[in-house]
């Protein structure tokens, strides 16, 4: 049964400037009212028994019951790496990427790159009778890298780590100001 919201106006952001009327409320104004008039206190109720939850279930366990919020997911640490595959470890800038291929042998990977188009591709498969797994990705060798220098390294957690040397490009030499003439007819 759906019952009307009350606590709404002390929980309203300043930032909200919607009406706060009753949301369940038809008819008296003319049809239904917007989404937008919904009152925010509804989603800042949802998270905040969540986030109580999720701490009475830690203190409970004992563990963290939140893996997900604490540690980084394979996932988006390999999309972050290729989106930012340039890193500085020990003030040695170098390129390096990781790649989630926990499902896959070592054997099954294939890593190859194309030195013309300056592309790294990552394949993996597997087969067997009862299941069939692919994993593929294409990325661009960023320009200070030489792709004859990549190394690659399959570590014991089932992450593929690929790093080389990254020397900065040579920037080119912008030309100088030039003043144009304006012609008259």
């Amino acid at each position: 049964m759906l019952r009307p919201i009350t606590r709404c106006a002390r929980s309203i952001s300043p930032l909200v400037t919607r009406s706060t009327r009753n949301y369940w409320d038809w008819g008296r104004r003319g049809g239904p009212p917007s989404p937008l008039d919904l009152p925010v206190s509804v989603f800042d109720d949802a998270w905040q028994r969540f986030n109580r939850m999720a701490r009475e279930m830690d203190r409970i366990a004992g563990f963290g019951f939140r893996p997900f919020l604490d540690r980084e997911h394979p996932v988006s640490t390999e999309i972050f790496r290729i989106q930012n595959p340039i890193v500085e470890e020990d003030g040695l800038k170098k390129f390096k990427l990781e790649f989630d291929v926990r499902r896959f042998r070592p054997e099954d990977v294939k890593i190859s790159t194309d030195s013309k188009e300056n592309i790294l591709k990552v394949e993996a498969k597997h087969c067997d009778e009862n299941s069939h797994f692919e994993y593929y990705r294409k990325v661009s060798i960023p320009p200070g890298v030489k792709p004859t220098d990549i190394t690659c390294k399959y570590k014991s957690d089932g992450v593929l780590e690929l790093e080389a040397p990254y020397t900065e490009p040579n920037k080119p030499e912008l030309p100088k100001e030039k003043v144009i003439e304006i012609s008259h007819k």
